[in-house]
């Protein structure tokens, strides 16, 4: 354990300075303060689900009441008119054909106290009353008994002297209906059903604002059967979402209405309930990337203003240390007046010492090879050279010997165009006479022919150019090129042009044996 410690010790240590500061800042900003970030985001995440889950739990018993006066509402109002005595004599009365007393006590009882009820209750659609006494139906309020026995859910309500809650769906359309038999039967002689029509939208308004995000509600009677629903799933699949209690991607709470005994499930996707969460988490973790930049712009700062001329000065010492010294330069700016600033001002004073002195060193050392050449040059004595080679070719011509002269005469070339007065720069046309010269000259000792072709632009003759530079690069050709090629046509090229699609002057020699 001591040695593993002390192993990482030595390489933090051994490390460079800036993956240092990345390490500090890491372990000691970045690392921190993302762990803070998770742990408070989960945290918050968890308040706030316990939250929603609690005001939902609220909401949906504040709705659960709501309704549940309803129901109680109407069933008070159907138990009011349970044994209404001018209701059942109405109903009960033998009016043998006589329309006119039959539509006066419709007109004097029914309709009045059925309108009385519409005013007070907004959400009562219909009264009706089916009867299977000796009358006429009139304006809805009264119809005979046949017309609810085609109605679907009449077995639900056969025989019913309680309040029966049906939801059913006529023309597309869902309503929600309360019927009982009214009356008692061994003192009226004739059936009769009492049924309240609620507007089914008006009646559930409750169960509709229960949250501000998408959610669902679903209102079961005691044997299972649908009375309500925002759901668009087909009842069979609803009632088997509503008993699959293994489900885990949806928030499910479960309530009852103590008057009919009805269950209630809402239910919510969790991703309906994160996406809230996620607008808090998105500003908490913005919020902390903004905290990270800042903290990465300090290391940076740091990095720049400590860190990079630390590395350059590093650099320089590596250049010095290896030999090369190009640029012995190093400038941080006259605003730095800290430790770092002294430590690069006094290093470049150092280096600018060096250099000069590097500086005097070569420029004595160019000075005497200059003046070794030059002697050189007037040891060979150029005139001298020159005026022997004319005597000889004097002679050669005099004798008859055109082979000799020519070779002088190439040879004088050779050495006019190398010596060159002693100068460095000559121009491109001496230069090609130069290598022409040693070519022919060349030619003389080879016993195989050798064809020399010379593709010159002639506007490139006063171009200047080094002396002496192309003759190395003919011999390398000659010699180790043509003189041992196994070729039959041997071919000598050498091809002098202006590259025009340079930026600058440039000119291309190509030399091919």
């Amino acid at each position: 354990m001591v040695n593993t410690l002390k192993r990482i010790r030595r390489g933090f240590l051994d490390m460079g300075i800036r993956r240092k500061v990345l390490i500090v800042f890491l372990l000691v900003g970045a690392l921190p303060f993302l762990c803070y970030i998770i742990l408070s985001n989960r945290y918050t995440n968890r308040i706030i689900l316990e939250r929603e889950r609690s005001l939902t739990e609220l909401a949906l018993e504040q709705a659960v009441s709501s309704v549940d006066n309803k129901l109680i509402t109407y069933n008070n109002l159907s138990n009011f008119m349970f044994n209404n005595n001018a209701i059942m004599k109405v109903l009960n009365t033998s009016y043998h054909d006589d329309y006119f007393q039959m539509y006066k006590a419709y007109s004097d009882t029914i309709e009045p106290l059925f309108l009385t009820y519409y005013a007070l209750y907004p959400d009562l659609e219909a009264i009706t009353i089916y009867s299977s006494g000796d009358i006429h139906p009139y304006n809805n309020y009264i119809l005979g008994l046949d017309s609810l026995y085609q109605k679907e859910w009449f077995p639900q309500v056969h025989n019913q002297y309680i309040p029966t809650w049906v939801s059913a769906v006529e023309d597309g359309k869902p309503y929600l209906y309360s019927t009982r038999l009214i009356g008692d039967i061994r003192q009226y002689k004739s059936s009769n059903y009492l049924s309240f029509r609620i507007n089914y939208d008006m009646f559930f308004e409750p169960f509709l604002s229960l949250s501000e995000d998408k959610y669902d509600v679903a209102v079961t009677a005691q044997d299972g059967s649908l009375i309500f629903s925002t759901s668009d799933l087909p009842r069979e699949e609803l009632t088997a979402f509503l008993t699959d209690l293994s489900d885990t991607r949806y928030l499910k709470l479960t309530s009852s209405i103590p008057e009919t005994g009805w269950n209630i499930c809402y239910y919510k996707t969790y991703t309906s309930i994160h996406s809230a969460v996620n607008a808090i988490t998105r500003g908490t973790y913005a919020f902390g990337w903004i905290i990270l930049l800042f903290l990465g712009v300090m290391v940076l700062i740091i990095s720049v203003s400590i860190v990079t001329p630390i590395e350059n000065l590093t650099e320089k010492i590596d250049e010095v240390r290896t030999g090369d010294m190009n640029d012995l330069s190093v400038s941080l700016g006259s605003s730095r007046h800290d430790e770092i600033g002294t430590l690069f001002q006094t290093f470049s004073r150092m280096m600018g010492e060096i250099n000069h002195y590097i500086m005097v060193n070569l420029k004595h050392e160019l000075e005497k090879k200059n003046y070794q050449q030059k002697i050189l040059y007037a040891q060979i004595n150029p005139h001298f050279l020159y005026n022997s080679l004319s005597l000889i070719n004097s002679r050669a011509i005099l004798s008859g010997q055109n082979d000799i002269s020519e070779m002088v005469i190439l040879l004088s070339t050779f050495y006019r165009t190398a010596l060159n007065k002693g100068k460095d720069i000559t121009t491109l046309e001496n230069e090609l006479m130069n290598i022409q010269a040693y070519v022919k000259i060349q030619l003389f000792s080879y016993s195989e022919s050798i064809e020399v072709v010379y593709n010159i632009e002639e506007a490139l003759a006063g171009v200047p150019f080094p002396n002496f530079i192309l003759q190395p690069l003919v011999e390398n050709a000659l010699d180790h090129g043509l003189k041992n090629s196994l070729k039959k046509d041997k071919k000598l090229t050498v091809t002098v042009k202006k590259e025009e699609y340079m930026a600058v002057d440039f000119i291309s020699i190509w030399i091919e044996g």
